[in-house]
C-alpha cells in the first residue's frame, strides 16, 4: 500500500511541478494588461470589456510579430485571428517567399 501511495505521489508532482513553472512564466511572456483579463467571459462581441481585450491583445501580437520576425503590422488593420494567423505564416514561411505575399489574403 505504501508503494502505490509513494509512486502516486511522485507521478503526480511529476505532473502538476511543470503545469507551475508554466504559470510563473506567465507574466514575463504576456503583458499585465492582457493577464487581467484572464478567466473573464464576454458575454456579447459588442460589449466595451471584449473590444478592450481584443486591441489589447492584438497590440500584444503585432508587438510580438515585430520583435520576432521584424514586420510592422498595424494592429488596427487586423483583427487578432489575422494577426495570429499571420504570425503562424510567418513561421512557417520559406525563404524564397516574400512577406508581401503573405499578407495580401488579409488585405481587403
Amino acid at each position: 500500500m505504501n508503494r502505490v501511495a509513494l509512486s502516486l505521489l511522485i507521478c503526480c508532482s511529476a505532473l502538476i511541478l511543470p503545469c507551475s513553472i508554466h504559470v510563473q512564466g506567465a507574466p514575463a511572456s504576456y503583458g499585465t494588461d492582457i493577464l487581467a483579463y484572464a478567466g473573464r467571459y464576454f458575454g456579447d462581441l459588442s460589449s466595451p470589456e471584449y473590444s478592450s481585450y481584443d486591441r489589447k491583445m492584438s497590440m500584444h501580437v503585432a508587438k510580438r510579430i515585430k520583435e520576432k520576425y521584424h514586420v510592422d503590422l498595424d494592429y488596427t488593420s487586423y483583427s487578432t485571428f489575422d494577426l495570429l494567423e499571420i504570425e503562424a505564416l510567418l513561421k512557417c514561411k520559406r525563404s524564397d517567399e516574400s512577406v508581401e505575399s503573405l499578407l495580401t489574403r488579409f488585405q481587403s
